[in-house]
């Protein structure tokens, strides 16, 4: 039998506890019921008072008492659907079946749609996660989220679509959700923020309900947001840190780097590489996520952005400058101790140290004054791998030639020369 005794149901009752960004409580009651014997799913009911999830058990085992398993299978209002149907083809006069009637719709020239699964938002995105991504995020025994599992873009994903299935409801139907719904969430919480944020958002909920539509799961017949626009983005010139700002910087780094070495190794990839910080994480945590060949001085970045789509890796010359800091202390084992904090760490640093620094500096200053000082986009390009378009548009502040060769000039204070071996 696939729905559990009433008995049962009621006795496990659990009560949710929630907090929103305001820290304000959230209570709800969910009651599980086992598993539906045609889709196979798991069944569950969240109310926001126990005294009114008892009732909706209470008239669920009534209505699966009187009709079996397909009766509960229908909500109240697809029941009063249902029969509204019926009577309208008993007033025309046509004696078939509601489901002949469905399957001629469904064959008819004009309507090539396709009946949506009934799915629920928090089962679609389960799926979506453990497709995509292989699952959510791995935990040790102690409850700590294993380091080594790291995907930014599951991350983002969770961040983002998963924030939105927290206010939809894991029991609302998918095929429910429309764009008014998907719009006024986006607007009650992204609305004030800048174009580029919510646009964020927007984005990849879209391809969240895009990969709905897939033939391969098909939880959707179309994409509830698919005739919205995103805002429109108005021109900002990207910014940089100046010269002098990456200097000082670099100088507070080095004097903490007996007690945080990793801090120095984060920047130096960055700063003077151009690499991702998510990319630079995963070198210190994925063994092969980068072949780092100190001796013919050459970075090969394996598992880059992307690479779980089959975006390709790159490889690039480490530039003098980075190869002069990297001699200049134990590099590679400090590297190994780069984690999820360690840039939210090097920013405290430099505010506390009154060094203006924002949201992805890093590769927006390696990116504008290599291309000052060597006037080669293309070979940026491919150093910090990222599109013209997406370099010009996103990272590339100006800077003058002079400026461009003074970043490079940045340079150690010490002159010892640390011996270590390639990772």
């Amino acid at each position: 039998m696939s729905y559990l005794p009433k008995a049962i149901v009621e006795k496990n009752i659990k009560k949710r506890v929630r907090r929103d960004k305001q820290g304000r409580e959230r209570v709800g009651y969910e009651a599980y019921f086992g598993t539906d014997p045609f889709t196979k799913f798991a069944v569950r009911m969240t109310r926001a008072s126990e005294e009114e999830l008892k009732k909706d058990i209470t008239d669920f085992y009534r209505r699966h008492q009187s009709g079996g398993d397909a009766a509960v299978r229908l909500t109240p209002i697809e029941a009063i659907d249902a029969k509204n149907a019926l009577d309208l083809l008993h007033e025309a006069g046509v004696k078939i079946s509601l489901a002949d009637a469905v399957r001629g719709y469904l064959n008819g020239d004009a309507q090539k749609k396709v009946v949506d699964s009934g799915v629920t938002v928090g089962e679609a995105y389960s799926a979506y996660i453990t497709k995509k991504y292989g699952g959510f995020p791995k935990r040790r025994n102690d409850g700590t989220r294993d380091p080594n599992d790291y995907y930014p873009d599951r991350d983002k994903t969770i961040a983002t679509v998963g924030k939105w299935v927290l206010s939809a409801g894991h029991d609302t139907i998918l095929a429910n959700v429309t764009a008014k719904d998907v719009v006024d969430y986006l607007m009650a919480n992204y609305g004030t923020h800048k174009p580029k944020t919510y646009n964020s958002h927007f984005f990849y909920l879209g391809t969240f309900f895009n990969w709905c539509t897939k033939d391969e799961q098909k939880y959707l017949s179309v994409n509830p947001i698919k005739n919205v626009r995103p805002k429109p983005e108005p021109w900002e010139e990207p910014a940089c840190m100046k010269v002098e700002d990456v200097a000082r910087l670099f100088k507070v780094l080095e004097a903490a780097k007996d007690e945080h070495p990793e801090y120095l190794a984060q920047a130096i990839v960055g700063f003077f590489c151009g690499t991702r910080a998510c990319e630079i994480q995963r070198m210190a945590m994925v063994d092969d996520a980068a072949k780092i060949h100190l001796d013919d001085e050459t970075v090969r970045i394996v598992k880059g952005k992307g690479y779980q789509c089959g975006k390709r890796p790159r490889a690039f010359h480490i530039e003098a400058t980075a190869m002069a800091w990297i001699k200049s202390f134990d590099f590679l084992d400090a590297l190994k101790k780069v984690n999820k904090k360690t840039v939210a760490d090097i920013y405290k640093l430099a505010r506390k140290h009154n060094i203006p620094v924002f949201q992805n500096c890093v590769r927006h200053t390696f990116i504008t004054y290599h291309v000052a000082a060597f006037g080669d986009p293309a070979k940026t390009q491919a150093i910090v791998g990222t599109s013209a378009k997406y370099r010009a548009e996103n990272y590339c502040a100006l800077a003058s030639k002079g400026a461009g060769e003074a970043y490079f000039k940045i340079l150690p204070s010490e002159t010892a020369v640390v011996e270590q071996k390639s990772a």
